[in-house]
C-alpha cells in the first residue's frame, strides 16, 4: 500500500502531522529518519519516514515504527511472480543458482533457477 493508504488503516489524520518542505527527495527523507522522529501512530521511535499528499493539508510527514510499518506493508510495483521470474532471470545469467522462498498464497515453496 502507499503512503496515503497507510495513514487511513492506521487511523492516522493528516492536520497531526508535521508539514513536509517541498520536495523532499531522498536526503531529506534520510535526515528526517536519523533525526528517529515519533511513530505518527503509537509514538515508539519510528524507523521509517515517508510523505503523504493530503488534498486538504498538504504534503505531511507519515514516521512509522517497526510494528506500524509492518502492519501496512507497501505494495510491489510488480505482482511477485514476476520479480522472481526477474530474480531467476539474473541470476541464470550469471550463471547463479537461486533459491528463492515465499511465503505467497500461505505456503514456502523452493523455487529453483
Amino acid at each position: 500500500m502507499n503512503h496515503e493508504e497507510a495513514a487511513l488503516k492506521l487511523g492516522v489524520d493528516p492536520a497531526s502531522l508535521t508539514p513536509v518542505p517541498l520536495a523532499p527527495g531522498f536526503a531529506k527523507t534520510w535526515a528526517r529518519m536519523q533525526g528517529e522522529p515519533r511513530c505518527s501512530v503509537c509514538g515508539r521511535p519510528s524507523r521509517t519516514s515517508g510523505v503523504i499528499h493530503d488534498p486538504t493539508h498538504g504534503p505531511r510527514w507519515l514516521d512509522r515504527c517497526r510494528e506500524c510499518f509492518l502492519a501496512t506493508p507497501p505494495t510491489l510495483r510488480r505482482p511477485l511472480s514476476q520479480a522472481i521470474t526477474d530474480i531467476r532471470e539474473a541470476a541464470a545469467e550469471v550463471g547463479l543458482r537461486a533459491v528463492l522462498y515465499t511465503d505467497e498464497d500461505g505456503r514456502q515453496d523452493e523455487l529453483s533457477g
